[in-house]
């Protein structure tokens, strides 16, 4: 999207690490604004650590009023990144789209794979919950994909199995083998599966199997 087509007279706040845009119309007075700011920066702040990131150029952020505004603005369903902008509403989560978009700056060229970038994106989302309690509760309770079939499927039959599906594993690979191999994965360009055999190592069944070890493992840490 080009948002000299829908955000020309849009209200800007400079936070930190982000430029906040508002419809001239918003809702959310300026004092709002800056609050929004300030906790996207703390978001960053966060991920950057965690992920041993470090961005030299603010990301954008569009913030909508409705869903509705922006997807007829867009063409796209909200909330969603395009390279260093977000595009989202009012109240919507941020931190997977903080994630995403900062995950982009990893490789500009890049296209990353679905169940990572959902991973990240879901992981982030969900920074408060230990995510391998809330999988593990999964698996052992719904039909869970094994990891051969979640590599390659963007959505599951379960909506809420395949977030917590790709947030655990997005999770196990980084708490397991670090960031700069994850890293490597996000800029990989060979599909998948040949992709994570050859960085991390195993087969998928081999690494589903040190997945589930490492989940039931760090579940217990609630």
């Amino acid at each position: 999207p080009d948002p000299q087509t829908f955000a020309n007279n849009w209200r800007k706040y400079e936070a930190v690490n982000f430029t906040v845009y508002t419809p001239a119309n918003s809702p959310r007075p300026r004092r709002g604004i800056e609050a929004f700011g300030k906790a996207c920066d703390d978001t960053y702040d966060y991920i950057a650590k965690q992920l041993k990131l470090k961005i030299d150029d603010d990301i954008g952020i569009y913030l909508f009023t409705t869903t509705e505004d922006c997807e007829a603005a867009t063409g796209r369903p909200a909330s969603f990144v395009d390279g260093l902008n977000i595009y989202t509403r009012l109240g919507a989560p941020i931190g997977g789209l903080v994630a995403e978009a900062m995950c982009n700056t990893i490789d500009r060229e890049a296209a990353s794979f679905p169940l990572i970038r959902d991973g990240i994106r879901n992981l982030f989302d969900e920074r408060d919950r230990n995510i391998h309690y809330e999988a593990l509760g999964l698996r052992q309770s719904r039909d869970w994909p094994t990891l051969e079939d979640l590599l390659y499927r963007q959505s599951a039959s379960d909506p809420e199995v395949y977030k917590y599906a790709s947030a655990s594993f997005v999770a196990f690979l980084i708490q397991r083998y670090g960031t700069d191999q994850f890293k490597m994965l996000w800029r990989s360009a060979l599909e998948l599966r040949p992709s994570i055999e050859k960085i991390y190592g195993g087969t998928i069944p081999q690494m589903e199997e040190e997945w589930f070890r490492i989940q039931d493992k760090l579940a217990k840490r609630t």
